[in-house]
């Protein structure tokens, strides 16, 4: 079977799809080694497959089946980072992980942590990867767990709630890739744009200060 594609996975395992799913989407984004997974079109796919399909598992229990494990895989993400990343870095790796890497990881989470920790959702790979950073850096736990509260909720509405509403309509059915395409790249979108707002509003203020004669 394709892991890549969304409806195949779906397809293959029927009734039990959720419960495949919610598996996939725990996994892509707790390890960064499985990141490559189609969290974002699975999510859209699973919602429709619950509005359609007359499987076991009532809908609402799947929804909450599948937000428990975006939430839960966050979780061990960070957890992952916090226990290993140090370590690591204490080994003075002269590769990804080493002091220099820890401190511009310091600085990102500085400027950007709340709003990295929320938008990287809506980014395949960086939904893996910033938790893991965020657990490297020590972010506070407390911050961070309400943080990928909002994070999950946020991702599986957006993605799941338009498939389970919107997919039985027949324009939406006979254009499903175009559709998820769409959500997909204006959701990864998120992130860049407001690190590059948040860029040129401080170049903007700089540009504002009076010049020291």
């Amino acid at each position: 079977m394709n892991w890549l594609d969304a409806q195949e996975i779906i397809n293959a395992f029927g009734d039990w799809a959720a419960l495949a799913v919610a598996f996939v989407i725990f996994i892509e984004t707790a390890f960064i080694f499985t990141s490559f997974l189609p969290g974002d079109s699975l999510l859209f796919l699973t919602g429709l497959a619950l509005a359609t399909s007359d499987a076991w598992l009532p809908d609402w229990a799947g929804f909450i089946l599948i937000w428990i494990t975006a939430f839960g895989g966050t979780q061990v993400g960070y957890w992952i980072g916090a226990k290993l990343g140090p370590p690591l870095i204490a080994k003075e790796r002269k590769f990804i992980l080493n002091k220099r890497t820890l401190a511009r990881t310091n600085t990102f989470f500085e400027n950007y942590g709340a709003r990295a920790v929320v938008l990287a959702r809506f980014v395949p790979v960086l939904r893996a990867l910033i938790p893991m950073l965020a657990g490297i850096s020590r972010m506070d736990y407390r911050r961070f767990t309400k943080l990928n509260l909002i994070g999950a909720t946020a991702w599986v509405v957006v993605f799941m709630a338009p498939g389970f509403w919107l997919g039985h309509i027949d324009a939406v059915k006979n254009n499903l890739e175009m559709t998820v395409l769409f959500i997909i790249i204006g959701t990864t979108l998120l992130l860049p744009l407001e690190i590059l707002r948040d860029r040129l509003v401080k170049k903007y203020k700089l540009s504002k200060q009076p010049i020291a004669k």
